[in-house]
């Protein structure tokens, strides 16, 4: 589905819009805040301040964010943990979620879990450690390109091995 940008004025695919914030572009919308935090430092800083001094506000916007964005309450993050066994969907790295410190299967090295879901139609796929969510985003979740960085890194190690008589 294609929109127009109020700023910009071209069209483009819906992916380059963020869900619920209007018909302007990811890149307008940044453009405009960056305008807007260098143009008022001092207020930017305070709202740092005040997001780090009450870190329950900030459990509360992850909770609503996740809620609005993926239809996921804190208590079905957990059983996704669960499910999972408490490990990356792609690297098995142990991961957890603020809300799931609690939980005795929470190894102590984990990394806070993510949410991944398809770019397409919008539904979860999983909890991913950040590592490999910012992966698949590289890669555009596209199959194809995937599947070239699999046979480029196959071959360097049969290449490696050859060479080195192994």
């Amino acid at each position: 589905m294609k929109r127009i940008c109020r700023v910009c004025g071209k069209e483009k695919e819906g992916k380059y819009f963020y869900s619920g914030q209007g018909n302007t572009c990811k890149k307008c919308n940044n453009d405009r805040t960056r305008k807007a935090r260098a143009a008022n430092p001092i207020k930017y800083r305070a709202t740092r301040a005040a997001r780090e001094a009450t870190p329950e506000r900030g459990k509360k916007r992850r909770e609503t964010r996740l809620r609005r964005r993926y239809k996921l309450s804190p208590a079905r993050i957990v059983m996704m943990l669960v499910e999972q066994d408490f490990r990356c969907k792609i690297c098995d790295v142990p991961i957890t979620y603020p809300g799931a410190e609690s939980e005795p299967q929470t190894h102590p090295d984990a990394t806070e879990a993510v949410v991944d879901h398809s770019h397409e139609d919008g539904h979860v796929r999983g909890l991913l450690c950040s590592a490999c969510n910012v992966a698949l985003g590289l890669f555009l979740d596209n199959l194809r390109i995937i599947k070239a960085a699999y046979h480029y890194i196959k071959n360097d190690l049969s290449s490696a091995r050859t060479s080195t008589g192994g």
